[in-house]
């Protein structure tokens, strides 16, 4: 339940009301800084670099390590762990409903609010963007196209997609469709000021575009991966004009404040696919510690306000974590009462740039690995000035080394000292916060019927000696039958009388235990019976290749548990990929 007696909010007049400005943040997916501003000299992004050179550029704005990380601290202006999503995988993606996010903030002071795109912070109840603050939603399941939980068989054109609950088919390449749902809840939204989060799921894998787009980049001498990359971003910018266009002729353009970024650094995919490629003079990519992994492409525009000059560069140290407290301060509107938000407002330093050296703020860039808390070496990097710790140890002034190729510990042992000690104190925290595992409610009046993938699973490690295990991540592994571990962790909400259908595939297909694609000679694997175990009972049924799933109702109490399931057979002992859990209102016990 959310905190509603500490977040209560003055309801604005209509008259003042009509005055606040619309807010559209744009976040694309795992871009980095490729775009024609940037200094890119392959894509092909005219009308967002239109924008960006007569905008306020963020030039020192940083984000997450990874998908998730970076969307929950911009729903909440909190570090990840503090959220509970904090990972992009392993069941560890799961946002608690009980966080007060951006949205609701907007929405409960009188805003209209969408979301399009990528949400990637769990696909239940209270965890989806409609129970979060989002009036209108056009979103894909999990974290991208061809994932477990998105749609099955969606790929990238004539998607279905979840529109607030319900599945939709639509017509298009997923990026026109998510800039076309959002010029459409613009037109539509007349009376109240909008509150907008799009979010494109480009650059992510796969890499997916109509050749119109990739090919003059192969033309050019790219090669495919990244050429295809390429023409995601061109693509992106063609949507992005159009969008200017819509608010242009809907008279929005001047009173909406439009911030443009992207979560995280650019994909290995295509930026591995060749040793030339484009990460503007920067070490690291997506999921790295050093600065390409993290600073990345931010501008904000707002023609009718105050922000700064025009086309100006400013340095001040800002982090997606800022977006929420800045963008309510910059639309006059309340900052809820009660959350001790990590970001800061940067609404003053848009006009009274903080130049780095004289700011004391210290930012965190971590990445905790459930298999190994403690881990230092991977993802960590803190920021402070122009110091980057990385890995508690290597120490690099980017005023001087932007490549950080001159490790300056040895130096400067005091710096190291204090940022080793803070770093320290925030992991403690987040240490503790990130062993707790988000529950899925189940039996909830919102939501009677729940179903869960494998994506949302809590992973563990399995055997003896224990062993961590891959986890069943993309719509590949049900049919290839890739095994993986842990349970469903669960919040049941009331007792009564529930039915829980095991899975390979969802319901909806139609497909059957039988169904699958092995390779060339090998000999196709059966599943001959479902087990499953919660609250102390353990049930099981023999299935033939027929069936699409297998069907289990019995009694269950209210309270925390652990749902484990297992598809056997020929060796087979792994998850079920699909859980679909149903409240029977008509058989609840009494």
């Amino acid at each position: 339940m959310k905190l509603f007696s500490i977040l209560i909010f003055a309801l604005l007049s209509s008259s003042a009301l009509a005055d606040k400005p619309n807010v559209i943040i744009i976040m694309t997916d795992d871009q980095g800084n490729n775009l024609g501003y940037e200094g890119n000299p392959h894509v092909r992004t005219p009308h967002i670099d239109r924008v960006a050179m007569n905008s306020v550029r963020l030039g020192n704005f940083h984000q997450m390590p990874m998908c998730t990380a970076s969307r929950a601290a911009l729903m909440t202006g909190k570090y990840a762990e503090y959220t509970g999503a904090w990972r992009t995988s392993l069941g560890r993606t799961l946002m608690r409903g009980d966080n007060y996010t951006i949205a609701e903030a907007f929405r409960d002071q009188g805003y209209a609010t969408g979301h399009f795109g990528k949400w990637h912070l769990g696909d239940n109840y209270p965890m989806r963007p409609m129970d979060q603050g989002f009036d209108e939603v056009v979103a894909l399941g999990c974290g991208a196209v061809g994932q477990i939980g998105d749609y099955w068989a969606n790929d990238y054109f004539d998607d279905t997609y979840i529109h607030n609950g319900e599945y939709k088919k639509y017509e298009g390449y997923c990026t026109d469709v998510f800039f076309n749902e959002t010029m459409r809840f613009i037109k539509e939204t007349k009376d109240k000021p909008f509150f907008i989060y799009l979010a494109p799921n480009v650059t992510h894998l796969p890499l997916i575009v109509a050749d119109k787009y990739s090919q003059r980049h192969i033309d050019n001498g790219i090669n495919p991966k990244l050429a295809t990359f390429y023409g995601m971003v061109d693509n992106l910018d063609e949507n992005f004009g159009r969008l200017m266009d819509c608010l242009k002729e809907e008279g929005e353009l001047e009173n909406t404040i439009l911030l443009y970024t992207t979560d995280d650094g650019m994909q290995g995919a295509a930026g591995n696919s060749t040793p030339t490629t484009w990460f503007k003079g920067m070490r690291g990519k997506k999921g790295s510690k050093e600065e390409g992994g993290h600073r990345v492409s931010c501008f904000m525009s707002w023609p009718a306000g105050n922000i700064g000059k025009a086309g100006s560069l400013n340095n001040t140290l800002t982090s997606v974590l800022d977006l929420y407290p800045s963008m309510l301060d910059l639309c006059g509107l309340e900052l809820p009462k009660g959350i001790d938000f990590n970001g800061r407002s940067f609404k003053t330093y848009l006009t009274q740039p903080l130049a780095p050296e004289d700011d004391e703020r210290v930012l965190f860039f971590y990445y905790f690995n459930p298999k190994k808390l403690d881990d230092r070496e991977k993802t960590n990097c803190v920021i402070w000035k122009n110091w980057r710790l990385l890995s508690s140890k290597n120490l690099y002034d980017i005023s001087k080394d932007l490549m950080q190729e001159n490790d300056v510990a040895s130096q400067h042992p005091e710096v190291v000292e204090k940022l080793v000690a803070a770093f320290d104190a925030y992991h403690a925290k987040g240490k503790a916060l990130v062993q707790a595992p988000v529950r899925i409610l189940v039996g909830a009046p919102a939501a009677p019927v729940v179903v869960m993938t494998s994506q949302d699973a809590y992973a563990t490690p399995v055997g003896n000696p224990p062993k961590w295990k891959g986890q069943s991540f993309t719509q590949r592994a049900p049919e290839k039958l890739e095994q993986s571990y842990g349970p469903y962790m669960l919040d049941i909400v009331r007792d009564g009388n529930y039915t829980i259908k095991l899975s390979r595939y969802p319901l909806y297909t139609g497909m059957t235990f039988s169904d699958g694609k092995i390779k060339k000679g090998e000999t196709a694997k059966v599943i001959e019976k479902v087990r499953m175990t919660i609250a102390g009972q353990t049930l099981e049924k023999q299935v033939s290749a027929k069936d699409t799933h297998a069907s289990f109702t019995l009694e269950l109490k209210k309270g925390a548990a652990a749902l484990d399931t297992a598809l056997l057979g020929d060796g087979l002992n792994g998850i079920a990929y699909f859980v679909t859990v149903e409240y029977n209102e008509k058989l609840a016990s009494k």
